[in-house]
């Protein structure tokens, strides 16, 4: 008879139903630590630890706690999810999970990480992996330029499944490969035990595992026991799995999850970006000068963080509000495109190459390693990247599949002759506006 019962004991029934037909990783997620609170007729009233599980028990797991208590009690209830009480917060303070390896930025969180059309996939992954860590996207694999954003989404996820009682290991690949290397010289695989015993396994930067067999040989191990234990596997990189030197087997593991790309900062991106630390760090502003900051063309948002910062500091030192003088001023030390006049062409590059050195595509694309044909694809590097919309990775595709490495070198090189050489600039000016 119902009436023997009370709403602990039914919602006890219910999990250990549950804990046999769902995910290990999912139980342990959302439903490990829920409480039956009381019954008001037909009402369970059920506690839960974050506004995140209420949405997940209420929606994506409805059907399967219906089946629970139909299967243990014989009926079913509607069910209300309340936030924990006191009591229940703090035995879940006990039970919170850790988080051990490189350290956690504490502004990085998922409230602050500003998403538009050029991240806005990547951080709807994470937020889908801190849902149902293991089950869905494993492993997640995000990858893009420097200061896009990927160090801010894993110690998101690490923050939030750390709350949920998981134990965390977020580490580099230098660190990792440190820890490797040590583990061989002394002769102790213990050294490694940290990260097979994890619950969620975070590898930032994998690029650094390039061309070394046996470290990615040992991480071939762990990362498939952790995905046969249902663990979740979390990696970044400048780079897709295919464009590294690592093997197949390593590339296959982690091209058989979710791959995402974070892009550069479109204008709108940017605005928000602009607009928030405006907000943060000034009483009064005119946001036409937020409206000039997005105009202009960036790689990342650690550019804009560190024009945030120059003004900061103007604005404090000087004693003055910020004004469309002390903006340009900045602005101008960052030689930063306007976005509305980058519109050159492939086209147009690769004729402006050729009429300037007398290079063609095909010579810049091939592996002549000549001093002509070597200054030119510098140049061509120059113009995809400066003059274009095109990513390190797209330019290099277009220069016959050069690496990021290499892009970067030839843009720099050619940045610092540029600043030397105003006569040469002027007739790189003239020549785009003449081609």
């Amino acid at each position: 008879m119902l009436e023997n019962y009370n709403a602990k004991n039914i919602w006890s029934g219910a999990l250990g139903y549950l804990e046999m037909v769902v995910q290990e990783s999912v139980f342990k997620t959302w439903l490990k630590n829920t409480r039956g609170l009381a019954i008001e007729k037909e009402l369970l009233i059920v506690s839960v630890e974050s506004i995140f599980a209420i949405e997940m028990l209420s929606q994506r797991l409805e059907d399967s706690i219906n089946d629970a208590l139909l299967q243990t009690i014989g009926k079913k209830f509607s069910i209300k999810y309340v936030l924990s009480t006191h009591k229940i917060e703090q035995s879940s303070k006990l039970d919170a999970g850790k988080i051990k390896g490189s350290w956690i930025n504490p502004k990085f969180n998922f409230d602050t990480f500003i998403t538009g059309s050029s991240n806005y996939l990547a951080f709807a992954a994470a937020k889908k992996v801190c849902e149902s860590p293991g089950a869905l996207y494993n492993p997640l694999y995000i990858y893009g330029e420097w200061g896009l954003g990927k160090t801010h989404l894993i110690q998101a996820i690490a923050k939030t499944l750390k709350i949920k009682g998981l134990n965390i290991v977020s580490v580099t690949g230098e660190s990792y490969t440190n820890d490797f290397v040590k583990s061989v010289k002394n002769n102790n695989l213990n050294e490694l035990k940290k990260y097979r015993d994890c619950d969620i396994f975070i590898i930032d930067d994998i690029d650094f595992f390039s061309g070394k067999k046996q470290t990615v040989e040992s991480l071939i191990h762990i990362i498939n026991q952790l995905q046969l234990s249902e663990k979740q596997v979390i990696v970044t990189s400048y780079n897709h799995p295919n464009k590294i030197n690592m093997s197949t087997r390593l590339t296959s593991i982690l091209k058989s999850g979710l791959i995402v790309k974070i892009q550069t900062p479109d204008k709108e991106t940017s605005k928000k970006y602009i607009l928030k630390k405006f907000n943060d760090n000034f009483r009064n502003f005119d946001e036409k000068l937020v409206d000039f900051i997005a105009s202009k063309k960036f790689t990342s948002f650690s550019e804009i963080e560190g024009i945030i910062k120059s003004l900061v500091a103007h604005s404090e030192l000087l004693n003055k509000n910020i004004s469309e003088e002390m903006v340009i001023n900045i602005i101008q030390d960052y030689k930063l495109e306007n976005i509305k006049d980058i519109n050159i062409s492939i086209e147009k590059i690769f004729s402006l190459v050729k009429y300037m050195f007398g290079i063609d595509e095909l010579d810049l694309k091939s592996r002549k390693n000549d001093k002509k044909t070597n200054y030119a694809r510098h140049f061509a590097a120059y113009l995809l990247i400066e003059k274009s919309n095109f990513s390190t990775s797209q330019a290099g595709k277009l220069l016959g599949n050069r690496n990021h490495s290499t892009i970067i070198y030839s843009v720099n090189k050619m940045k610092n002759e540029l600043s030397k050489n105003v006569q040469l600039k002027a007739e790189i000016e003239k020549s785009i506006l003449q081609n």
